[in-house]
C-alpha cells in the first residue's frame, strides 16, 4: 500500500481534545533545540493541523512532514513550548526531537572467518543456502543507518565480479535510496540531503553486507581475506543514509527515512540504532507499528547496554509488532593471536595500542602471581616491589573492579614493563582502553589459566606474536552475547523478542575504510535477522504479515544457554532464543501467541490459551511441556539501583496443560489452555524476573519442535524502586547563576532569578508518569507541575543508564517559579511569586491507574521560602 493509499483514509477533522507532550528520557538525551515531533489525531489533516498551530500563534519551521505517522518535525521560533504544541486542537503526542547515535561497536581490526567455521553453521543458512538454493532474490530491503557504499564488489549484482560504477546503475543491487543528511551533517547543523546515500563511516554498509553482501567471486579491487556470503545475497537494497561522516542523527530524519523506504516498496526495514530505554509510545515505535500494519516488516536493535543491567532494551524494536533483536557471540573470530609453550591464544588489543603487537622474544613472559599462584590485578604498583619487570610481558587478571586498563598499564609503565595481558575474568576477551605507548591486550580465561600453568612447570618459555589473524574458536561463542541488553520494557512486555548472530561478524566495510571488517554489537544481529526473513519472503512467495514471520521464527528459534551453564538464558536476554533459519523455514507447525506477558504477583495472568497449528500434509500429535530459565534476581540487597549483572537463581514457574497431548488434522488447529503458577521459591520482595518456554514437540522426528516464551515478574512490580535513592537521589539544591548546583544552606532564602531550588533525579526503572508537583507550603494546596526551561515534568520515562562520560547519570528541573496547573495540558504555564513551597518528586509507580497520591513513588523534598 502507498502514501496515496493511506492519506485518502485521512479526512479532514477538527477536534478539541487536548495532546499529550512526552517528556525527554534524561538529560543524557542530546535534544534538538526548539525541535519537535507532532503527531496529529487520526482524523486530522495535514492543512488542518497547520491551520489550528496558526491560530494558537506558533511560529515554526517545518522540518519533516509525515503521511504514515500523520504529522510532522517543526522548529518553533516563537516561545511556546512542548505543552503548548500539545494543547493545539488536532494534536494527539508531541516530542522533542531526540538525538541518536550509531551504536558503539567494537572490532579487532578486521580478520578472516574460515568458511568451514562460518556464522550460518549456528543458524542452519548454510543448509537454506545450499539445500533450498535461497538467497533473498526478488526481495527489497531498507537500510535505514550511514548508507551503503554501493559501489564495493560484495553488493554486485548476481554473476558481476565488480561493483557498480554509477549509483543504482548496471550491476547495482542497490536500486533504491537517498541522502538525508550529507557530509557534514552532525544533527548540530542543518541537513544538506541529496541522491547519493554513499557511505563513509561503515556501520551501515557493514551492516548491509550482513543483510545480503556476496564476496564469494571478488576479483578487482581489494578482496576479502577469505570468501563469505551474506544471509540473503541476491536481495535488492535500499540505501537511507540518517547519519553524516560524523556525529549523530535525530527522530525527524529517521522518522522521514522509514516513510520513503515504505513508499519506495521495500519489504524490510533494517534499524540497527542506538536509542534507550523508553515506553512503545516513542515516535519510531508508533510509526514502526503503521508501517507492519501496511505490509512492512521492521526490526531494531535491542542495544548494547547488557552491562547495565535489567530494564535497558533500545525503544527502536518497542513497537507492539516490530522485531527487537539481541545478539549473541559468533563460535569463530578472527584475531591476532600469541603463542606460549605450544598453545595458541587469541588477543584483543587496547585501542590505545591499536594495532597488532609484535615484541620480540626477549620480550619474555612475567606473570603477577601472590603466594598462593594466584594472578594479580596489577592495579597496585606495591606488588611489583623487589620484582624484574623490565622489559618483560606482564601477565595480569582481568579484573576491573579495582582499577580500569589505563590505571593498571600506567602502573606496568612506570615499572618498565613491555607490556601487559589481562586474562578476562569470567571469560572470553573484553575491550581495553589502555594506557598509550604500551602494549596490552585482553585475553581469554581459560588462555590466561593456560599460560600460567605453562609458565610454572617452565619459566623459560618465549611468547611468539603472529604477524597476522586467523580464525580461532571464541571462548563464550555461540551463546548469548554479554553486551546485548536486557529487557524487559516498563509495561512487562518480553522484549527482546528474538536473537541473532551479532559478535565477531566479518563482513563489508567501505573501500575508503579498508573494504572488510570483523565488528560485534546487536547492530549485527539485526540485520542478520532481516536477512534471514529475507529467505522466509523469497520461499513463501508472497509477503506474509511481520507478526506472521516474527511468530514463525520465534516459534523455532534455539533455546540456549549461557556459556558453560547448564541452565537456560533468560527470555528478558535472549528472547525466543538463537535464530533457527532452516527450521523457520520447513516448520510445518505454528503456535501462537509468539509471548506470553505474565506480568507480576498483582496483575498475574496466569491462565494463557496457546493455539498449535498443523500446517502439513498429514495428522500430526503433539506432547507439550515446559522448559524453565533462569530467573534474574537484580534486588537480592534491597538494592534501589539494578544490579549490573543479574543474579541468577532456580526461580520456576509451574505449568499445566489441559491436555499433555494432542491430535491434530492436516490443516487443522486445536486450543490448550495453559496454567501457571508462579514460582515457589525467590524472593518476591526481591522482584526476580522468571521466565521459560512452552513446547510443543511432534511425533515425527523430521519435524521440528516449536515454542512460545513466557516471561513474568514475582513479587508487585508497583514496588520496584524508580529513584535511585542508593545515591541519596532525588535530591534538591541550589541552582545559582552560572548553572551550578549547590548544597542548599541552612535557612537559605530562593529566588527565581539567580538562586533557584533545582531538583536531581535518576530514575534506576520506568515510570509511566514522572511528575515535580509544587504545593503551597502552609495549605497544603497543589499549585501546578514545575515547568523547567522547555520542559515540563510530567510524563513517561525509562530507565538510567549508570553513567555517562564516566559521571553518574542524572537529570536536574530547575525551577523559576514556573508551573503547569493541569496534567492535560490544555493550560498556559502561570508564574508564582514570592512565597512558601513544598517541592514532591512523584513518580507513577509501573502497571498502576495512576491514582495519586496511592499509586506514585513520592519523595518529599521539604520547604522553600522564596522571596521577590
Amino acid at each position: 500500500m502507498k502514501i496515496t493509499a493511506i492519506l485518502s483514509a485521512l479526512a479532514a477533522a477538527t477536534l478539541v481534545s487536548a495532546g499529550k507532550f512526552h517528556l525527554p528520557k534524561d538529560n543524557t538525551v542530546e535534544l534538538q533545540p526548539h525541535g519537535y515531533i507532532i503527531q496529529y489525531q487520526d482524523n486530522i489533516s495535514r492543512a488542518n493541523a497547520h491551520s489550528n498551530l496558526k491560530k494558537h500563534a506558533i511560529d515554526y519551521k517545518v522540518r519533516n512532514e509525515y503521511d504514515v505517522f500523520n504529522g510532522a518535525a517543526i522548529t518553533v521560533k516563537s516561545d511556546h513550548d512542548g505543552e503548548a504544541i500539545a494543547s493545539v486542537p488536532g494534536v494527539k503526542h508531541v516530542w522533542r526531537i531526540q538525538r541518536y547515535s550509531l551504536p558503539k561497536t567494537t572490532s579487532n581490526g578486521g580478520g578472516k572467518v574460515d568458511e568451514e567455521n562460518s556464522v550460518h553453521h549456528m543458524t542452519g543458512v548454510d543448509a537454506v543456502h545450499k539445500k533450498l538454493k535461497l538467497t533473498g532474490k526478488g526481495v527489497k530491503v531498507g537500510i535505514v543507518d550511514s548508507g551503503i557504499d554501493y559501489k564495493h564488489p560484495a553488493f554486485a549484482a548476481a554473476g558481476a565480479t565488480e561493483g557498480c560504477f554509477a549509483r543504482y546503475g548496471k550491476n547495482c543491487r542497490v536500486k533504491h535510496g537517498w541522502d538525508f543528511v550529507g557530509d557534514a551533517y552532525t544533527s548540530f547543523n542543518t541537513p544538506i540531503p541529496d541522491g547519493d546515500p554513499m557511505d563513509c563511516r561503515g556501520h551501515g554498509t557493514h551492516v548491509a553486507g550482513i543483510v545480503g553482501g556476496n564476496a564469494s567471486n571478488i576479483k578487482v579491487g581489494p578482496t576479502p581475506l577469505v570468501p563469505w556470503i551474506g544471509v540473503a545475497p541476491d536481495v535488492t537494497f535500499g540505501a537511507y543514509r540518517i547519519f553524516g561522516c560524523e556525529g549523530f542523527t535525530s527522530t525527524d530524519v529517521i522518522l522521514a527515512a522509514m516513510e520513503m523506504a515504505f513508499n519506495d516498496g521495500m519489504d524490510i526495514i533494517n534499524m540497527s540504532l542506538g536509542g534507550g530505554s523508553a515506553y512503545k509510545e516513542n515516535p519510531t515505535s508508533i510509526l514502526a507499528d503503521k508501517l507492519v500494519s501496511f505490509g512492512m516488516n521492521v526490526a531494531g536493535a535491542a542495544g548494547n547496554d547488557g552491562s547495565e543491567g535489567v530494564w535497558m532494551v533500545s525503544d527502536t524494536g518497542l513497537g507492539e509488532t516490530s522485531t527487537s533483536v539481541a545478539s549473541f557471540d559468533n563460535a569463530y573470530g578472527a584475531y591476532y593471536t600469541v603463542s606460549y609453550a605450544g598453545g595458541k591464544y587469541p588477543y584483543n588489543f587496547s585501542s590505545a595500542w591499536g594495532k597488532a603487537i609484535d615484541l620480540p622474544a626477549s620480550a619474555t613472559l612475567f606473570p603477577l602471581f601472590d603466594k598462593a599462584g594466584v594472578l594479580l590485578d596489577g592495579c597496585d604498583v606495591n606488588t611489583y616491589k623487589d620484582l624484574d619487570v623490565k622489559g618483560k610481558v606482564v601477565l595480569v587478571l582481568g579484573d576491573y573492579s579495582k582499577c580500569g586498563s589505563f590505571a593498571r598499564g600506567e602502573v606496568a609503565k612506570s615499572v618498565g614493563a613491555a607490556g601487559i595481558l589481562a586474562a578476562t575474568t569470567p571469560f572470553g576477551m573484553t575491550n581495553l582502553a589502555g594506557a598509550p605507548g604500551l602494549p596490552m591486550a585482553s585475553i581469554e580465561n581459560r588462555a590466561g589459566q593456560a599460560i600460567l600453568a605453562a609458565y610454572k612447570k617452565n619459566p623459560k618459555n618465549v611468547l611468539t606474536w603472529a604477524k597476522g589473524p586467523s580464525s580461532v574458536r571464541v571462548e563464550g561463542g555461540g551463546a548469548p552475547a554479554e553486551m546485548s541488553s536486557y529487557g524487559l520494557d516498563g509495561d512487562l512486555r518480553s522484549k527482546p523478542d528474538i536473537a541473532a548472530p551479532g559478535g565477531n561478524i566479518y563482513g563489508a566495510y567501505p573501500r575508503s575504510k579498508g573494504s572488510y571488517a570483523l565488528l560485534s554489537g546487536t547492530s549485527m544481529a539485526t540485520p542478520y535477522y532481516v536477512g534471514s526473513q529475507a529467505l522466509y519472503y523469497e520461499k513463501t512467495k508472497t509477503k506474509p504479515s511481520g507478526p506472521d514471520v516474527r511468530r514463525v521464527f520465534k516459534n523455532t528459534a534455539t533455546i540456549s544457554k549461557n556459556f558453560q551453564s547448564k541452565t537456560f538464558t533468560s527470555a528478558a536476554k535472549q528472547g525466543a532464543g538463537l535464530i533457527n533459519v532452516w527450521n523457520a523455514l520447513t516448520t510445518t507447525t505454528h503456535a501462537s501467541p509468539d509471548r506470553f506477558d505474565l506480568l507480576d504477583s498483582d496483575n498475574f495472568r496466569g491462565v494463557q490459551k496457546i493455539t498449535i497449528k498443523n500446517s502439513g500434509k498429514k495428522t500430526e500429535t503433539y506432547t507439550l511441556s515446559h522448559v524453565p530459565a533462569d530467573a534474574l534476581n537484580s534486588y537480592s540487597k534491597g538494592n534501589a539501583w539494578p544490579h549490573p549483572k543479574p543474579i541468577i537463581e532456580a526461580d520456576y514457574a509451574t505449568v499445566k496443560f489441559s491436555s499433555n497431548k494432542v491430535k491434530i488434522p492436516a490443516g487443522k488447529s486445536v486450543k490448550v489452555t495453559i496454567t501457571f503458577t508462579e514460582p515457589k521459591v525467590g524472593d518476591a520482595k526481591q522482584f526476580p524476573i522468571y521466565s521459560g518456554y512452552v513446547v510443543a514437540t511432534p511425533s515425527r522426528e523430521d519435524s521440528p519442535a516449536v515454542h512460545v516464551p513466557y516471561i513474568g515478574l514475582k513479587g508487585k512490580v508497583r514496588d520496584v524502586p524508580i529513584m535511585d535513592s542508593d545515591l541519596g537521589l532525588p535530591m534538591a539544591g541550589v541552582r545559582k547563576e552560572n548553572g551550578d548546583i549547590e548544597e542548599i544552606p541552612k535557612d537559605f532564602v530562593f529566588n527565581f532569578k539567580d538562586a533557584a531550588p533545582a531538583v536531581v533525579v535518576r530514575f534506576a526503572s520506568h515510570t509511566p508518569n514522572f511528575t515535580i508537583r509544587i504545593h503551597d507550603a502552609k495549605t497544603d494546596k497543589f499549585l501546578g507541575y514545575v515547568v523547567s526551561g522547555s520542559d515540563i515534568a510530567l510524563g513517561a520515562m525509562g530507565r538510567m543508564t549508570n553513567l555517562n562520560d564516566g559521571k553518574y547519570s542524572s537529570a536536574t528541573f530547575s525551577w523559576r517559579g514556573l508551573v503547569l496547573q493541569t496534567a492535560d495540558l490544555t493550560s498556559k504555564p502561570v508564574q508564582l511569586g514570592a512565597g512558601s513551597y513544598k517541592i514532591f518528586v512523584a513518580s507513577q509507580r509501573k502497571l498502576t491507574k495512576g491514582a495519586y497520591p496511592a499509586d506514585y513513588e513520592i519523595f518529599d523534598m521539604g520547604i522553600f521560602n522564596v522571596s521577590a
